[in-house]
């Protein structure tokens, strides 16, 4: 069996469910994994997790940096931040991202608040790309 465990410090949205694939944000790329996968270690950017549960459609989650691991078992990833569709509202998050973008185009930010206002863009851009015909 290849199964999927998707944890963030917060929560747990999946935990050792059996899968068929998993298409995950990596460092440098998209990162299919099948079941027969070569064992790996690597880190995840932000962006969107596509995962199919066993014998299920495609599912995705918006997520943040964090670490994913592939072993013959399966995937294990720990994310800083995930959020599933159920989670997220579209004018949340489009407000965030103009608040972010506003931050980053009129106030004077010290590197760790410019880094973090980027890192508040992508989430949002993130969470509003699991979401069909939201894009303007």
């Amino acid at each position: 069996m290849f199964k999927l465990t998707l944890v963030t410090p917060e929560k747990r949205l999946v935990i050792d469910q059996e899968i068929d694939e998993v298409t995950a944000p990596a460092f440098k790329g998209e990162l299919n994994i099948l079941p027969g996968h070569a064992p790996l270690i690597t880190t995840l950017e932000t962006g969107v997790l596509r995962y199919k549960l066993k014998g299920q459609a495609e599912q995705k989650v918006a997520i943040s940096w964090g670490y994913c691991q592939v072993s013959p078992q399966g995937v294990n990833i720990l994310a800083e931040y995930a959020a599933a569709p159920v989670d997220l509202q579209i004018e949340d998050l489009k407000k965030a991202l103009a608040e972010a973008e506003r931050k980053l185009s009129t106030e004077s930010l010290d590197e760790e608040q410019w880094a973090e206002a980027q890192r508040e863009v992508a989430k949002a851009r993130t969470g509003m790309e699991i979401f069909p015909g939201t894009w303007t």
